[in-house]
């Protein structure tokens, strides 16, 4: 049975397992407009009631395949889902970042077929300047992009603002401090916790920034992403990745954490369990594309938390990086 939780001072109460867009825009393998369909479907009547979608993901797909089944689902219930979606900034939009910003919302509304969503996000990831990483927006620039979003909530066109935390995690603190954000999206899995804490040290991972003690003080709703490593924390990775990328060298980690899967549990199912057992998440929403992939996230909700013994082995994993030094870690 699903499972609820208060989404920081928004007031929202939303499923710990929600509905991630990267699977429903035919981003994470392949699909069909039909499976994707059923997935929606499924996840309503399962009692999920959070679903976070971003224009990026196949441009514009998630978006629109969301709107429809919304639109389409009986007695009118989609209407009752909470419905978050997102704005990325290019290169040639920091020219007018407002007006950017502004024409995003205008833009995901017509394909969600809403009036207003529940929540919009800067998709950006924050560093100290421009370009520090690959697409990347200054702090300064993620201010203004704020200001904008803050100006949106005002206009009702969304009831409230957030971001993607990710990029330097001293310039995301930074916007999480300054910006009056409702939410934060963070990075957090089996594979890479260190928004709950720091790395060990001489770690080659990238540092997210502690970003879910800051969270809870400052009243800031989080939710979990990547909590399958991009799909490295599932049996195989469903697409061709190169093989410099962080997925590929997660996957190579993931053999190491093999021990988990016991019982019939896999290892898929212990990643969502995984952030579960953070209580500053309130709801991990995994990208995937099909019903067997979602009924396997669900199935989380009812495991116990990993026990002390795991919990040892995988610190002692976690000292090492997992057997794979990282050779760049500005590669999210």
């Amino acid at each position: 049975m699903m499972r609820y939780r208060k989404l920081g001072r928004t007031g929202l109460v939303v499923s710990e397992i929600g509905l991630g867009g990267g699977g429903i825009g035919h981003v994470w393998g392949e699909t069909t407009d039909e499976e994707i369909a059923e997935t929606i479907a499924f996840a309503m009547a399962e009692g999920i009631n959070f679903y976070d979608v971003a224009p990026s993901y196949g441009n514009g797909a998630a978006e629109r395949n969301l709107g429809r089944a919304l639109l389409e689902a009986p007695d009118g219930r989609g209407q009752d889902m909470l419905v978050a979606t997102k704005v990325s900034l290019s290169e040639d939009d920091l020219a007018d970042i407002p007006g950017a910003v502004e024409r995003g919302i205008h833009e995901s509304l017509e394909r969600l077929r809403r009036e207003r969503v529940d929540l919009f996000q800067l998709h950006n990831t924050i560093t100290p300047n421009r370009g520090d990483y690959r697409r990347s927006v200054s702090v300064d620039d993620a201010m203004l992009a704020v200001e904008t979003l803050q100006r949106l909530k005002q206009d009702d066109l969304t009831r409230f603002v957030g971001i993607t935390g990710m990029g330097d995690g001293g310039s995301v603190r930074t916007v999480l401090r300054e910006g009056s954000l409702d939410t934060v999206q963070c990075y957090y899995n089996l594979l890479n916790d260190s928004n709950a804490r720091a790395l060990p040290e001489g770690s080659s991972l990238h540092d997210h920034g502690q970003l879910l003690p800051l969270a809870e003080e400052l009243g800031i709703g989080v939710i979990g992403i990547r909590n399958l490593a991009a799909g490295a924390l599932s049996d195989s990775i469903d697409r061709a990745v190169p093989s410099d990328s962080l997925v590929a060298a997660d996957f190579q980690r993931a053999r190491l954490l093999r021990f988990l899967e016991r019982d019939g549990v896999p290892l898929s199912r212990w990643s969502a369990r995984f952030a579960l057992q953070q209580p500053a998440i309130s709801s991990v929403v995994p990208g995937v594309k099909n019903r067997a992939e979602l009924e396997d996230q669900i199935a989380a909700i009812d495991l116990p938390d990993m026990s002390d013994a795991d919990a040892d082995a995988l610190e002692t994993l976690r000292a090492d990086d997992f057997g794979v030094r990282q050779a760049d870690d500005r590669v999210l």
